[in-house]
């Protein structure tokens, strides 16, 4: 089965830039990856009682890599069973505003509502130096609470949102502004779908929450919804690289054709090991040479093993140089 996905292959424009690439849909799961500098994952799943009533199937289809905060709003029951799921992914798990309930499910931390005072953060920042400690940020304008040690301030509403308690939306500049100033890492939430994400790079955040758009993302076959999502953007003007996935046995081929022409790149990896591939060859014919083909097969390849869990050994030379020189691409997937 071949499964096609458009894959960004130019990084030449600065990561805010006004242009059209701002505007463009791109995949929750795959923005995440240009963001880091938090114990938290940059990908956070919120439950919600009427927008994840799957909860426990959303947090199977989980990527590993990233979080679910369990709000059980005063109804809990569902956090041995999703502490197990997460687990088995590889994805952190942390309770809304239950401490208690924290430690005796084993969660890797608390995420507590704005009302949580200085003191609450402290002590348990401090009780528990394992755990990893969000928050809610206070509304309107910036926190008066201490947050320093805090792993995650959640930064709400950046976009307009269905949420009742969403509130102005204070848009993509003043959460720049407010990550600047702010003692601990931004988090941003509220309306964060693949129609506004993009948007949010470059603003010096975290990482970023969401709910119903990353619950219908995750509800999607994965490889389905990069296809959906992913924007085709050009390698150099004139064209545009589709990369299409084949695999069967003991190989994985991944293949790159351009617009307007004949020719096609190829990456092939081989299993060697469960769960472990080699990247063993990439090759670019000469005719579409100097359209960044191979940097988009690299690519390709490493948002599919993020996405479906398995690691990739850089046996090719060309694999390993990108990979040395994209450290976030190899992070979590170079065996």
């Amino acid at each position: 089965m071949r499964l096609a996905a458009m894959v960004e292959v130019s990084d030449m424009a600065a990561p805010y830039e006004t242009d059209e690439r701002l505007q463009s849909p791109l995949s929750l799961r795959r923005a995440a990856s240009h963001f880091s500098g938090s114990r938290l994952a940059p990908l956070v799943l919120f439950s919600d009682p009427k927008r994840t009533p799957d909860l426990l199937a959303l947090a199977k289809r989980l990527p590993p890599g990233s979080a679910l905060i369990y709000r059980h709003f005063g109804k809990p029951g569902l956090e041995g069973a999703l502490r197990e799921a997460t687990q088995a992914r590889g994805v952190q798990f942390l309770i809304g505003a239950d401490p208690e309930l924290a430690m005796a499910c084993a969660a890797d931390g608390v995420h507590f509502p704005r009302a949580a005072s200085s003191e609450d953060l402290r002590h348990w920042r401090d009780r528990r130096p394992d755990w990893i400690v969000s928050t809610a940020a206070a509304k309107p304008g910036p926190d008066q609470r201490d947050l320093k040690g805090v792993d995650a301030l959640f930064i709400s509403s950046v976009f307009a949102s269905r949420s009742p308690s969403a509130g102005t939306p204070i848009g993509p500049e003043a959460l720049r502004e407010r990550t600047r100033t702010a003692p601990c890492p931004v988090f941003a939430l509220g309306g964060i779908a693949p129609t506004t994400v993009r948007s949010l790079i470059g603003t010096g955040i975290a990482g970023f929450g969401a709910i119903g758009a990353l619950a219908e993302e995750l509800r999607a076959d994965p490889m389905t919804q990069t296809t959906q999502t992913a924007s085709p953007i050009e390698a150099r003007p004139g064209g545009h690289v589709t990369i299409s996935k084949e695999e069967g046995g003991e190989m994985i081929v991944f293949t790159a054709d351009v617009a307007g022409s004949s020719a096609t790149g190829e990456l092939t990896l081989r299993r060697v090991a469960d769960g472990v591939w080699n990247a063993n060859h990439t090759g670019v014919p000469g005719e579409i040479g100097g359209r960044g083909v191979g940097k988009a097969l690299v690519q390709a390849m490493t948002e599919d093993a993020r996405l479906s869990g398995y690691r990739v050994v850089p046996g090719c030379p060309f694999v390993a140089k990108l990979f040395e020189r994209y450290p976030d691409w190899a992070k979590g997937v170079a065996a």
